[in-house]
């Protein structure tokens, strides 16, 4: 009877304890309880180094056309405004000439009537014998002198006196008002022509370095679509007193309007190497890291970051090609913390198909 106690005690002991064992093993399985994560292996491409920079279209100094009068004369009318579109051979300013013109425009023509009447003389006094052929060829000349210098200013100023655009574009400026009196070669205002636009980006004084000719420029609308590429053409590095901003003068390769504001995205250059998604990077004040996956954990790895292209980032340090790293739920993870692998591919089979997921 009592060896039956016995082995009834040690049963229910055994059971016991088979049970404690379970609630351990119970807590083992929630101590390795694993994070599920999207992972994707690294890829080593070329990303370009972008400075984005902004500023505006303007007339490029082959397009700019200065309007002059030819005489001193006198403004009689301005036929258009700052900023009209014109067409080549348009009417813009009307002059006439100033009395000093008219005067000048007299003596001429009474200049080359004495030259001629001097010239015919000679000639007469040649065919007598009174006079030289060097007499009568410095006659000459005196009188095609005179009156190449009558024709000259009769052409200029020719009555009413019309300045018109030489190429079709837009009216940048005007100086002159009706009434004006201007002097021979007088700047009237300029004349932008179609087509000869550049831009001119502002530069960071400490970037202005970074920045070389012959460097491929895309031109957008501020935050928007692409207008036009474009290359840079030179580097202004004086700092302009109001801007504060050095300046890239851009050569635009497409359509664009003066005054547009433009966006520049310069690429500097370009680096080959590792990519990583921006989704897989997680910050530890302001240590960029991602999360590499080996055997089933996934360990914090620190990087150095360089330029951004779209949705990816390059990583100058601390990755290589074939590393395979979180790219979902990288936020919610520890150093050292078991994952399952989502997100990777199952390896192929022996016949070279992929394997079941």
């Amino acid at each position: 009877m009592t060896s039956m106690f016995r082995h009834a005690a040690l049963a229910v002991a055994l059971l016991a304890l088979a049970a404690c064992s379970g609630k351990k093993d119970d807590g083992d399985d929630d101590a390795k309880a694993t994070a599920t994560v999207k992972t994707a292996v690294v890829q080593a491409a070329d990303t370009p180094e972008i400075l984005t920079a902004y500023g505006s279209a303007e007339v490029a100094p082959s397009g700019e056309e200065t309007l002059s009068a030819p005489v001193e004369a006198i403004v009689t009318g301005v036929r258009v405004a700052p900023g009209a579109d014109v067409a080549a051979g348009q009417a813009l300013i009307d002059l006439k000439p100033s009395p000093g013109t008219a005067a000048e425009l007299t003596k001429a023509a009474a200049d080359a009537d004495v030259a001629a009447k001097a010239l015919a003389r000679a000639e007469r006094l040649r065919a007598s014998g009174l006079d030289s052929d060097s007499d009568v060829e410095q006659a000459r000349a005196a009188a095609s002198t005179a009156a190449e210098a009558q024709r000259s200013l009769a052409a200029r100023v020719g009555g009413a006196m019309t300045v018109r655009a030489q190429h079709t574009g837009a009216v940048e400026a005007l100086t002159a008002t009706p009434g004006d009196m201007v002097a021979a070669g007088a700047s009237l205002g300029k004349l932008g022509a179609s087509g000869a636009v550049q831009v001119r980006l502002g530069l960071e004084p400490s970037d202005a370095g970074k920045v070389h000719p012959g460097e491929v420029v895309s031109l957008r609308a501020t935050g928007g679509a692409v207008l036009a590429a474009g290359t840079v053409s030179s580097v202004q590095s004086r700092v302009d007193p109001q801007t504060r901003l050095a300046s890239a003068i851009v050569e635009a390769h497409g359509a664009l309007t003066v005054g547009q504001p433009v966006q520049g995205d310069i690429v500097l250059h370009t680096i080959h190497g590792p990519t990583a998604p921006k989704a897989a990077i997680v910050y530890d004040q302001d240590q960029p890291a991602v999360f590499v996956v080996a055997g089933g954990v996934a360990h914090r790895r620190s990087v150095t970051l360089g330029a951004a292209q779209g949705d990816s980032v390059a990583v100058t340090s601390g990755l290589s090609a074939g590393d395979r790293i979180v790219v979902e739920g990288a936020a919610s993870l520890d150093d050292g913390m078991a994952v399952a692998e989502a997100g990777a591919a199952k390896p192929a089979d022996a016949d070279g198909t992929p394997g079941a997921k």
